[in-house]
């Protein structure tokens, strides 16, 4: 049995109950964003990528859908996934990609926000929790990208205990 001297009680039970009262404490819900950077060099290769940013710790796992950069006659993708985890106001690259484009193209990348699975070897189909969609033509007098998914896409994620 623990002994604790009559003058250190009161602290003691202050920590005991800071401690109860912060597992109590309901979970909050995280606002999770994400945008794409996208740059282009003289020879037409066209770099894509992922940042998310969180407002509090978060855990998910990502996954990169959509069809990818699509032309005539080509079709470049790397649809990856992983788990991955954020600290507050951190913004982390998360998933990167790189193809040459010829234009007139399409392009179509998705990253989707699932919850994490149990284990690093369940490969079931986690909740989709979010869908952040980069969508855009690319005409064939393009010089520069526009800049347009470069614009924040949030989501509110449920609070996860």
């Amino acid at each position: 049995m623990i002994q604790i001297r009559k003058h250190a009680r009161p602290l003691a039970t202050l920590g005991l109950a800071a401690l109860i009262s912060a597992a109590g404490a309901p979970a909050r819900a995280v606002e999770l964003c994400g945008w794409l950077t996208e740059t282009a060099d003289a020879e037409k290769v066209h770099e894509f990528s992922l940042w998310l940013e969180a407002d509090a710790n978060v855990a998910f796992f990502y996954k990169m859908t959509g069809k990818g950069v699509v032309s005539e006659g080509m079709k470049a993708y790397s649809p990856g996934s992983g788990t991955f985890s954020l600290r507050p106001k951190a913004a982390e690259k998360a998933w990167g990609f790189g193809t040459s484009l010829s234009p007139p193209a399409e392009i179509d990348i998705v990253a989707e926000i699932h919850a994490p699975p149990k284990s690093v070897f369940d490969e079931a189909e986690t909740p989709l929790l979010a869908r952040f969609v980069f969508q855009r033509h690319v005409s064939e007098d393009e010089k520069k990208p526009p800049t347009d998914f470069a614009r924040r896409q949030c989501a509110t994620l449920p609070a996860s205990r």
